[in-house]
């Protein structure tokens, strides 16, 4: 990868990626909406910039919107946001939480990175099976049926690979890679507890970034939080870095989504 894409790219990358199920502009800003399911799915993408007269109308008609859903109103803030729009959050009570670093890779060097014959079948499909929701639903999953039902749309709500490691019927791991034009995103990374250890992230990974081969993608990024020491060793061995970050702004007296 010769250079890295800039943060207000990578907002729109992530967007496209994991779609929320309903969306309305407000100005220059996206208001997203899904019965709660996810911050990504349920807060504001501000791309763009409101002036500054208009901007406390704004920020009022956004909260108004979120209410209006039962919704905590969220903004979803990286290097890209303007900053008149962070200091206005942090003067009306908005906490910030969830920390999130935008790791980038090349897509060849993911799929040969440590390159070896898995130790368990692998399966892509373009569709997600019934049994790949409920691992990931069982590990990363929160919420009732209603709550799952919410997710799968979201996550079949763009193109997309879908891969398993181990029986299909009942997977060892799973993960999702979103198809953004030249870019693939890696989502829903789950093992199963007595499964963790033994590789099968890493391989599933590596076999999602060599399938995209056929589908014209050249670099691949992923979202993981900056507290996920783990995680984040698993994608800098895989040869992710680091290309942006972004948080969670939440408004006063309401509890974050997931």
């Amino acid at each position: 990868m010769q250079s890295l894409p800039s943060p207000a790219e990578l907002d729109v990358l992530a967007d496209r990626g994991w779609p929320s199920v309903q969306r309305e502009p407000l100005g220059p800003w996206t208001l997203r909406f899904a019965s709660g399911v996810t911050n990504r799915a349920n807060s504001v993408l501000p791309t763009g910039r409101v002036d500054a007269e208009s901007l406390p109308a704004t920020l009022a008609a956004a909260e108004r919107a979120y209410r209006d859903r039962g919704l905590p109103t969220v903004f979803q803030v990286s290097p890209a946001t303007d900053p008149a729009l962070v200091s206005a959050l942090a003067a009306r009570g908005y906490r910030e939480h969830s920390d999130t670093l935008v790791l980038v890779a090349d897509r060849a060097a993911v799929a040969s990175a440590g390159a070896s014959t898995p130790a368990t079948p692998l399966f892509i499909t373009t569709t997600p099976s019934r049994a790949w929701m409920d691992l990931w639903w069982s590990v990363d999953g929160r919420g009732d049926a209603d709550a799952e039902a919410v997710a799968e749309r979201i996550l079949t709500g763009g193109p997309a690979l879908y891969a398993s490691a181990g029986d299909p019927e009942h997977p060892d791991a799973v993960a999702r890679l979103a198809i953004v034009g030249e870019w693939g995103g890696v989502f829903a990374v789950a093992t199963r507890p007595d499964q963790r250890r033994r590789g099968h992230a890493a391989a599933i990974i590596r076999a999602l970034a060599a399938d995209a081969e056929r589908h014209g993608i050249r670099h691949l990024w992923l979202q993981v939080t900056a507290a996920n020491s783990s995680a984040r060793a698993l994608y800098e061995r895989l040869g992710f870095v680091e290309a942006s970050r972004y948080a969670y702004w939440t408004e006063p007296a309401t509890e974050p989504t997931r």
